[in-house]
């Protein structure tokens, strides 16, 4: 039986259907279950049962409860002996409805490329030249077979399916047991929950499957979720807004401390207020060999902590904890740390070249392995005194899971014990089964690693739905916008606005960083600021002071993703075409003002009339309203923010910047008729909008 399937989402009428199906019509949805007892296979095929069904050495349970916007339902299994489970599922059929707008899954990991989805859209498995390439073991194309049809995804731990005016939600409550791959097919009007229990040895009674069907807004679903989902093994609560500098993308693993020492010199002597300073990949001398630096540091890493410390920001490293490069020592002299498929021979875990090349995953079920990844975070935390762990390629902690363990119960379990290492460290976590991460980290990486260039055609035309690409990342960025903030704050990876060796074009630029600052907590750049030219390094500086804008709305149709938010008191609208082909807009009726982006000049604009957007180009504009004065700013990149204070005195008004603010910049204001005006004394140009309106504009200097 195929469990990779369901039809359109959702009315009220259509969750009630589904409601139905796992309550009061059992015989429309059926249960697969294949396991192993007393050494004979055992395959069921059968309705799903209401309370409790005994089977060959197996007893399961089927519990329901009704509750504030939907249902939440349990499966339980108990042994009568030692039970291996094999392949676990629910499918039936479900009417999706005519209204159904987008279908969201999420990926597997991190890297996962995760967006909303046309009903009409397909999800295609990695082929055949990424295989060589290694590329599969990012994702889950060696254990999940995509059907590669229309209408017909599959997503883990959450999916959702928007509708005009509500979301329908379904959610895993629990990974413990194994992933949960929840499947749609809104062409055959089919649906599918399948747990990824393959090798799970149950020994006493556990729970297998702990879902919640939610109906409502947006924001109330996710709300409900959140309330609803344990915080796993930890009680961590996500890190705070944030910008960072990380070394990655600008030098990969070409780093020493003579280049970590210019870029810090540089934010330090203009006085960027980076909360951390991260030395990522390229620091160890091999990877998997963490415990002294490369001969680039020659000083020492608790040497360039202290310098970091001293700059005002928190020191940062980059760590792979469940890896180790073939060329390192623990490969050469301990084969056996190696985890591997039991009765094969070693394979390799990955193959990233900016990463050093081949890399073998560890056995975490070894005390050794556990000590010397303990021994390397005791490290980096009490004699190097780093403050944030940044931690790469946890993926691999599933592809060979233990004896008696599903792939999520081993992600689980490796999780718990990173977080019990924790300390009074910081965690940033990238690549890695997202659930797996609630209330274990303060930080985690919620899309695909950005390029300075758009999209990765190469990898893009083979579907690796992991593959560094600018245009992947956003569309994850916007995927995955909920979680920021309830279950951590989302990493978005860095943006890139210099103009030396990069591919995109400066709207593009300006994209990666609207986006990532809308929708993310972790703002990093990896530029060195001295590359900047004026306009760049006016941009970069916008984002300060940190501002937590408010987000009411967002919006998917044909790629173009409009934002609608508020910010110190004002409304906004952000439009941004994330398709690969030029999209039309109209703004609604009224008067906006058109923030600047990079190599974009302001303007002051009337809603109502279309206007179009290239690949990859934003917008971003203020709404004036009557009562306000204030017609725009362009010191930061939500125009106002900048701004403490508005008042007038006779003809001038005086203008005090925020505190924070970081660019001299340019004010427009709404006057009537009649004298001259002064802005900060200094007497203002009068401009007229093409709509009536006598604006007076001048220069706010910081001080």
């Amino acid at each position: 039986m195929d469990l990779c399937r369901c039809r359109r989402v959702l009315s009220v009428e259509s969750r009630d259907r589904l409601i139905m199906l796992l309550d009061k019509k059992p015989s429309e949805v059926w249960v697969e279950l294949h396991y192993r007892y007393k050494g004979e296979m055992f395959r069921f095929n059968l309705p799903l049962p209401q309370g409790g069904k005994f089977l060959d050495g197996l007893r399961v349970d089927f519990e329901r409860t009704d509750m504030h916007l939907g249902r939440r339902f349990k499966i339980v299994m108990e042994p009568l002996g030692e039970v291996e489970l094999d392949r676990f599922g629910l499918t039936g059929n479900l009417d999706y409805g005519d209204d159904l707008k987008n279908v969201f899954v999420n990926g597997y990991q991190s890297w996962t490329g995760s967006r909303e989805r046309l009903p009409g859209e397909r999800i295609s498995a990695i082929h055949w030249p990424g295989k060589v390439l290694l590329l599969q073991k990012f994702g889950d194309s060696d254990v999940y077979t995509y059907s590669e049809k229309k209408g017909r995804f599959h997503g883990y731990s959450y999916v959702y399916a928007r509708y005009p005016n509500r979301f329908f939600f379904v959610g895993s409550l629990d990974e413990k047991a194994g992933y949960t791959i929840i499947g749609t097919d809104v062409r055959h009007g089919l649906f599918s929950i399948t747990k990824d229990v393959t090798g799970l040895r149950l020994k006493d009674r556990r729970l297998i499957l702990d879902i919640v069907i939610l109906e409502g807004s947006e924001e109330e679903v996710f709300n409900r979720y959140q309330e609803l989902r344990p915080r796993n093994s930890g009680n961590t609560q996500p890190g705070t807004r944030a910008a960072a500098w990380s070394s990655w993308h600008k030098f990969h693993r070409d780093i020493d401390e003579v280049k970590i020492r210019k870029n810090l010199a540089e934010f330090r002597d203009r006085q960027i207020p980076l909360k951390y300073f991260i030395v990522d990949d390229g620091w160890e001398q091999v990877l998997g060999d963490w415990d002294a630096p490369a001969s680039g540091f020659p000083s020492g890493m608790s040497s360039l902590a202290v310098e970091i410390r001293g700059s005002g920001y928190t020191p940062g490293i980059w760590f792979a904890p469940f890896v180790v490069g073939g060329d390192s020592s623990v490969f050469r002299n301990h084969k056996d740390w190696l985890a591997k498929e039991a009765g094969k021979r070693i394979r390799p875990a990955g193959w990233i070249p900016s990463h050093g090349g081949v890399f073998y995953a560890l056995n975490l079920t070894r005390n050794d392995v556990r000590e010397y990844i303990a021994d390397s975070i005791r490290r980096f935390r009490e004699e190097w005194d780093f403050g944030l762990i940044k931690m790469d390629l946890l993926y691999t902690a599933a592809l060979y899971p233990p004896d008696g363990q599903s792939r999520g119960e081993a992600m689980h379990n490796a999780m718990d014990f990173l977080h019990s290492l924790k300390g009074d460290a910081e965690y940033l976590l990238s690549s890695v089964p997202l659930e797996s991460t609630f209330g274990r980290a303060e930080y985690c990486r919620i899309g695909a690693d950005t390029t300075p260039y758009w999209e990765h055609h190469f990898t893009r035309n083979i579907h690796c739905r992991e593959r560094s690409s600018t245009l992947n990342n956003l569309r994850s960025t916007v995927g995955r916008r909920q979680l920021n903030g309830r279950f951590f704050a989302s990493d978005t990876d860095s943006f890139f606005l210099r103009s030396g060796r990069n591919m995109m074009e400066p709207p593009m630029r300006y994209t990666q960083l609207l986006l990532h600052t809308l929708l993310g907590n972790l703002i990093t750049t990896s530029d060195n600021i001295s590359d900047y030219d004026e306009e760049e390094l006016h941009t970069y500086l916008s984002q300060f002071p940190l501002i937590q804008p408010e987000i009411d709305d967002v919006a998917e149709f044909r790629r173009t993703v409009t934002i609608r938010y508020r910010a110190a008191g004002r409304s906004f609208i952000s439009i941004s075409n994330l398709a690969e082909r030029i999209r039309p807009f109209e703004l609604p009726d009224g008067h906006w003002f058109g923030a600047p982006g990079l190599k974009r000049r302001t303007h002051h604009v009337t809603g109502g009339g279309q206007q179009v957007l290239k690949p990859g180009e934003s917008r971003n504009y203020m709404r004036l309203e009557p009562s306000d004065p204030f017609a725009g700013s362009d010191g930061h990149i939500f125009p106002g923010c900048e701004i403490a204070s508005i008042d007038i005195t006779g003809d001038d008004w005086v203008i005090i910047p925020e505190s924070g603010t970081l660019n001299d910049f340019h004010v427009w204001i709404r006057v009537p008729g009649g004298p001259p005006v002064r802005i900060n004394g200094d007497e203002a140009e009068i401009l007229q909008t093409a709509y009536g309106d006598r604006l007076a504009t001048g220069i706010v200097r910081r001080s």
